[in-house]
């Protein structure tokens, strides 16, 4: 497989990062000044070569348009950007690989798998052996996580 030049990654992500801070403006999530902040440090961040900060800004900023399943905000980043990107089908892998593995490991996985649970709930999304899956997947992480911070008494 051909590797990808940071330089190609840079330009990327900047791009995805910048058509999904403008998808925010024209739904009303931000605006204004604020926005033309982060649009600047996106810039920051790309003259600096801080790749891994676009990458998780990028993830950061279309949480919120893949948890409400906003499909309208995949077909803007291909149309604004040129590039052939699923946002949809990278949450779902990595919802898949955790369910795969059979175990929640991480606060990310688990407000993965939650977001894809209510999902499911609301939509019919996933047959109901996946949806079981994933609750029951959500119940050992929170039963796991609640043993540790217990203290005795």
């Amino acid at each position: 497989m051909d590797t990808i030049s940071k330089e190609t990654e840079l330009v990327y992500y900047r791009k995805l990062v910048l058509a999904t801070l403008d998808y925010h403006e024209k739904t009303g999530f931000i605006k204004g000044e604020y926005l033309d902040q982060l649009k600047a440090q996106t810039e920051e961040h790309f003259t600096k070569s801080r790749l891994s900060k676009l990458k998780q800004w990028f993830k950061d900023l279309s949480e919120v348009f893949i948890e409400q399943l906003d499909f309208g905000f995949n077909d803007f980043l291909q149309d604004e950007t040129g590039y052939d990107v699923n946002v949809f089908e990278a949450y779902f892998t990595r919802v898949d690989k955790v369910i795969a593995k059979g175990k929640i490991t991480t606060d990310n996985q688990f407000y993965d798998l939650k977001n894809a649970a209510d999902l499911a709930v609301q939509s019919n999304l996933f047959d109901i052996k996946k949806t079981e899956q994933l609750n029951k997947l959500l119940f050992d992480y929170e039963n796991k996580k609640q043993s540790r911070t217990k203290k005795p008494i």
